[in-house]
C-alpha cells in the first residue's frame, strides 16, 4: 500500500524534471533586440543579477527549513518507532515516519534553480562583449528556470497529490492498524503542513521574470516586493502529540 502513495511524488519529480529540460534546451539568446548594445547588455545583466541575488536567501530559507523539518520528523519518528513496545504506538510512529520521508522527494530531487542562479551567474566571465552577451543569455535562462519552478509547484495537481498522499497515510493508521483517532490526524496535520510548505514558497522570480520578459528590466533599481521571512511546520507524533517548528 506504501508504494500507491509513493507514485504520485515520482509522477510529480519526472513532471518537473520534463517541464526544465524543455526550458533548458531552448536556444540562449538575449530577449529583445537581435544584437542590443554593449551598455544595454551590461544593464540587463546587472538587472538579472540583481534580482537573482535578493531571490537568493528566501530560496534557501524556504528549502532548507523544509528539508530539515521533513527530516527531523521521519528521523523522529523512526526512532521512535523502533524504541516503543505498545503495537499501537509503533504503528502511528512508523507510518508517520513514512509519511514524513515522502516530503523529502520533491526538495531532494526536482530542482529548485533559485538557491543557486545568483552563484551561477556570477561565476561566469564577461570582460569582454562577447563574453557580456553569453552571460546575458545564461542569466535569462537561470530566472526563466526559477520562474518556470516556481510556477510548477504552486500548480493544481500539488495540492491533489498531497492530499492524496496525506489521506492515504491517514487511512493506512485508521484501516490497516485500527487507529481511525491518530489516522484522522495524521491526515489533517498533513494536508496542512503540505499546504504550508506550498504557500511558504517564495514566488519572487516569477514576478521578476514576468517584468523583464516584458520590459527587458527597464526599471533595475526598483523595490521588488520583499519575500516571506518564515516557514513554518507542524506534523503528529505517535500518540497524538505534534512538533511545530520554523526556519527563518
Amino acid at each position: 500500500m506504501m508504494t500507491n502513495f509513493v507514485r504520485p511524488h515520482l509522477a510529480l519529480l519526472v513532471a518537473s524534471a520534463i517541464t526544465l529540460a524543455a526550458s533548458s534546451t531552448r536556444a540562449e539568446a538575449p530577449l529583445g533586440a537581435a544584437s542590443p548594445s554593449d551598455a544595454e547588455v551590461t544593464r540587463r545583466i546587472a538587472f538579472l543579477q540583481a534580482r537573482l541575488d535578493s531571490g537568493t536567501a528566501a530560496a534557501n530559507r524556504w528549502w532548507y527549513g523544509w528539508y530539515t523539518g521533513w527530516s527531523v520528523l521521519t528521523v523522529g519518528q523512526g526512532v521512535l518507532a523502533l524504541a516503543v513496545t505498545d503495537p499501537g504506538l509503533r504503528a502511528d510512529a512508523a507510518v508517520g515516519a513514512v509519511g514524513s520521508s515522502l516530503g523529502l522527494i520533491p526538495l531532494g530531487l526536482a530542482p529548485f534553480p533559485a538557491r543557486h542562479a545568483a552563484a551561477d551567474l556570477r561565476a561566469m566571465p564577461g570582460s569582454t562583449p562577447e563574453e557580456r552577451k553569453l552571460k546575458l543569455a545564461r542569466g535569462e535562462r537561470l530566472l526563466r528556470e526559477s520562474a518556470a519552478s516556481e510556477v510548477l509547484r504552486r500548480k493544481w495537481f500539488n495540492h491533489v497529490l498531497c492530499g492524496t498522499v496525506s489521506t492515504s497515510v491517514g487511512l493506512v493508521l485508521a484501516l490497516g492498524y485500527g487507529r481511525p483517532v491518530t489516522g484522522a490526524l495524521s491526515a489533517t496535520i498533513g494536508i496542512a503542513l503540505s499546504e504550508a510548505q506550498i504557500f511558504t514558497m517564495p514566488t519572487a522570480a516569477i514576478d521578476d521574470w514576468n517584468e523583464y520578459s516584458k520590459e527587458g528590466g527597464e526599471r533595475v533599481g526598483r523595490a521588488r516586493r520583499p519575500a516571506p521571512s518564515f516557514s513554518w511546520y507542524v506534523a503528529p507524533l505517535a500518540g497524538g502529540g505534534a512538533v511545530v517548528g520554523g526556519a527563518f
